[in-house]
């Protein structure tokens, strides 16, 4: 069964702040989640027979920062954050944009690993950027081509 889509504006935000919640040891505040939900924001909840993630890109013009992709814990290992990312960049092209950027811890090898495999190369990173339990960790400044 594939995915469907609903604008995240429109959908349950309890049910994107949950999945917010369980999916991240540092998730967002709900003001900034709330925030997202706005333009310049924009993104979709995924559902399958229950809601599965979202995404949530800020655009700029013709360029989109993917601010947040987030699979369900419960929902993760099944291909899901594959084809929610891939249904967040046939809308960001829909949009208008050209040129995709995102940034992902150096630690989300799953993650890191998926945004490679989907045509996403590493630009640079942010020393420091993330909090740890022990410390800090490195953000991964990425990006990718969307013609």
């Amino acid at each position: 069964m594939a995915l469907s889509f609903q604008k995240a504006a429109d959908a349950p935000f309890e049910v994107m702040w949950r999945i917010e919640q369980t999916a991240h040891a540092y998730p967002w505040s709900e003001s900034l989640l709330r925030s997202c939900l706005t333009a310049p924001y924009w993104g979709e909840l995924a559902s399958d027979e229950e809601p599965v993630g979202f995404y949530l890109f800020q655009q700029v013009l013709d360029e989109v920062t993917l601010m947040n992709i987030c699979v369900d814990p419960a929902q993760q290992g099944k291909g899901f954050g594959r084809e929610i990312l891939t249904r967040a960049l046939e809308q960001a092209r829909e949009a208008g944009a050209v040129q995709c950027f995102l940034e992902v811890r150096a630690s989300n090898l799953a993650a890191l690993t998926l945004y490679q495999k989907m045509g996403f190369a590493e630009d640079g990173r942010r020393k420091g950027y993330y909090p740890t339990a022990d410390g800090r960790e490195d953000a991964v400044l990425m990006s990718r081509a969307l013609t």
